[in-house]
């Protein structure tokens, strides 16, 4: 007899912005800018001179990056021969993932790393997608399942540069672009700090701070060095997570749902519902789950 397992209960987001491949012509440049979104590059030809926080470097045909979320970048074409570069700018919601990805400023795959065909054969399979998309003759049913590759794919990307984080001995070039380095006793604040947070109805950052002997400041800047995204913010993900599961799992009102994440009313929940995912818990939530709960009523 084969042995029984179980897949755990997954509810997180993906959310992809700004994917394009673009052919930049010489002497080009883009400003320094930041943002809370990792970028994702990949130099198909030509290279590029790339700023990310106090490096700098050639990005060159064949090379990947992986920026982390809020550091500051800049990319200038020095050369007088264009380069093609594809890119995608992500954000995901899994706190596990999210704090492997936050571990350095930036990541380089270089184009003779073992781990470099895998990445390309994500790519070809995400452009193939989107001229999929692109096709006139693409109907509804296509673009859906091609969506779905986009998804699919990009997430693969990313399982990829969380093993080279986890892996990877971090030679020379990345050990230069580590973010200052968590020592034992800050890790282990930050997972008392997490540990805390998850019983949100509890306990306040303040509440916490004081519980362990700390300013509010200084939780914060431990947790969010740790985590990669502020105690706040990591509230905000465990209450959207919870609002999905709840959604796609129980036939809820919009008022039960609302009143058990604490919100002030079901018109409130709602608002920000649309603000962290762009659609209303309602058109979220399934077709069948709609349905069920119309015919309980």
């Amino acid at each position: 007899m084969e042995a029984e397992y179980h897949f755990p209960n997954l509810t997180s987001t993906l959310q992809i912005t700004g994917c394009h491949l673009g052919n930049y012509p010489a002497n080009w440049s883009y400003p320094i800018h930041h943002h809370f979104l990792f970028e994702l590059l990949y130099c198909k030809e030509g290279r590029v001179w790339q700023t990310v926080g106090n490096s700098s470097f050639f990005l060159d045909a064949g090379d990947w990056l992986l920026i982390k979320s809020g550091v500051s970048h800049t990319s200038e074409n020095r050369s007088d021969q264009s380069y093609v570069i594809f890119n995608l700018h992500f954000d995901i919601d899994d706190p596990l993932v999210r704090s492997t990805l936050c571990e350095f400023d930036y990541l380089i795959v270089k184009s003779d790393e073992p781990i470099h065909d895998l990445l390309s054969k994500h790519l070809v399979e995400l452009e193939t997608a989107t001229l999929h998309m692109n096709n006139s003759n693409t109907n509804e049913y296509q673009t859906a399942i091609s969506r779905l590759v986009i998804q699919s794919h990009t997430l693969g990307l990313v399982a990829l540069f969380v093993r080279h984080c986890i892996e990877s001995t971090m030679k020379d070039a990345i050990e230069t672009s580590k973010v200052q380095q968590s020592t034992v006793f800050e890790t282990k604040i930050a997972y008392a700090i997490e540990e805390k947070l998850r019983n949100r109805h509890h306990h306040s950052i303040e509440e916490i701070a004081s519980m362990l002997g700390m300013s509010r400041g200084q939780c914060t800047r431990i947790f969010s060095q740790v985590y990669g995204l502020s105690p706040r913010q990591y509230v905000s993900k465990l209450v959207l997570n919870e609002a999905k599961q709840l959604l796609v799992t129980t036939t809820l009102t919009m008022e039960e749902i609302s009143e058990r994440l604490g919100f002030q009313s079901a018109s409130h929940f709602s608002r920000q519902f649309r603000r962290w995912t762009g659609v209303s818990p309602t058109t979220f939530r399934p077709k069948y789950s709609r349905s069920k709960h119309v015919n309980n009523q």
